[in-house]
């Protein structure tokens, strides 16, 4: 029997009017863009060739920046043999180190840095979207958002991380370091440290100038704002906030609003903020620097906590077990879950750890990519045999 389907007709194609996605300005899409995570803009550098070239102009990278918020970091564990007798442990997937960036507007988690396999392992800075790490006894400075690396000379021995900045008269990213002169203490200086396209480039000893004293270790990681390091309250200092302007690397002393047993610096919406607390820690504060001129500390939230869920906080100066900010309140948990209360004190989510040792660090990340030069000579130098990449972006 003779077929009756026959050829298929062409189907008729809609004119070109018709068919065509709407038109959307280039200024629109530009104001989306920046407001994106920068996983996402380095999506949407794929679409075409017009937003590859938007999202490429130096301009794009320096308002994408600014826009982005300031997330709080969480680093956990995964994998390894946990509570698993040995001979489990044998055949278990070896430990990641995960570290996330919390988003509290959209309580959502970023991929930051991630890494399986032993090690000392840590976090020392943060500072315009880059990371000071260290693993084992190397020094990196890390863009989290573009995964670009460099590295920093090996530190003098008996020398401790401070803090990382951005020196504004050369642009240059610094880490700075604490010396303490054990044959004529209290005698202490500091030393400065800078990336490099190879071996980075250590800046002396200035002990002549007065200014580059401290008269003991800082406290806890700093925070950088309105261009000084700011450091948690000491008792030896009496709980004067250190400060350290680095345009002038020069060191001066601010009072904080009140002395608590447990105190924190942080930067919420360009304002320095402390976050206060007492031992039972049921009533938490956060403290706002309005007149950063004169030193006038507001307190603009009083947040009452359930007694149960912070009855077993453990403190410690390096790790968190909270964090404050206008976004509201996030703790640990011993269940290993994340907990972000509101102003009110209401209970907004529950965000169980797909791991353990879960804790929040001293730092927050806002993304970004910019480009930077110490970044972009390295890359093209590759293939260094002495010199192995950083186990800091494996499995994202």
């Amino acid at each position: 029997m003779e077929s009756t389907e026959g050829p298929r007709k062409r189907q008729r194609v809609a004119p070109a009017s018709a068919s065509a996605a709407p038109y959307i300005p280039d200024e629109l899409v530009r104001n989306i863009l920046v407001r994106l995570p920068s996983r996402s803009v380095l999506r949407c550098r794929a679409v075409c060739k017009a937003w590859l070239r938007m999202a490429s102009d130096p301009g794009f990278a320096l308002e994408h920046h600014r826009l982005q918020p300031a997330l709080p970091l969480v680093s956990f564990l995964r994998g390894g043999a946990g509570s698993s007798s040995s001979k489990e442990a044998a055949g278990a997937d070896p430990v990641g180190r995960c570290v996330e960036a919390f988003d509290l507007r959209a309580d959502e988690f970023r991929p930051a840095v991630r890494f399986a396999g032993s090690g000392r392992f840590h976090i020392h800075g943060s500072c315009d979207g880059l990371l000071l790490l260290s693993f084992e006894d190397r020094f990196f400075v890390c863009n989290p958002a573009t995964r670009q690396w460099t590295r920093l000379p090996a530190p003098l021995r008996s020398s401790w991380f401070v803090g990382f900045y951005r020196h504004e008269p050369t642009g240059e990213y610094r880490a700075l370091f604490f010396r303490g002169d054990w044959a004529n203490w209290p005698g202490t200086d500091y030393y400065i440290l800078v990336p490099d396209s190879r071996k980075g480039r250590g800046i002396g000893l200035p002990s002549e100038k007065t200014g580059y004293r401290f008269s003991g270790e800082p406290l806890g990681p700093p925070v950088l704002l309105r261009g000084s390091l700011h450091w948690m309250p000491r008792q030896v200092q009496g709980h004067a906030i250190m400060v350290f302007d680095t345009a002038t690397e020069v060191i001066t002393f601010m009072d904080p609003p009140v002395v608590r047993e447990h105190m924190s610096l942080l930067e919420v919406d360009g304002e320095l903020a402390m976050f206060s607390c007492g031992n039972r820690v049921t009533m938490v504060e956060l403290w706002l620097l309005k007149d950063y001129a004169n030193g006038i500390w507001v307190c603009g939230h009083r947040v009452r906590l359930p007694a149960v869920e912070v009855s077993t906080f453990v403190f410690d100066e390096s790790w968190r077990m909270f964090f404050m900010s206008e976004e509201g309140v996030v703790i640990v948990t011993p269940e290993q879950k994340l907990l972000h209360y509101d102003m009110n004190g209401t209970l907004r989510e529950s965000f169980p750890c797909n791991g353990r040792n879960l804790k929040i660090t001293p730092y927050t990340l806002k993304e970004s990519l910019v480009r930077h030069t110490f970044f972009e000579t390295h890359d093209n130098a590759g293939g260094r045999d002495d010199e192995p990449p950083p186990p800091f972006f494996r499995g994202l």
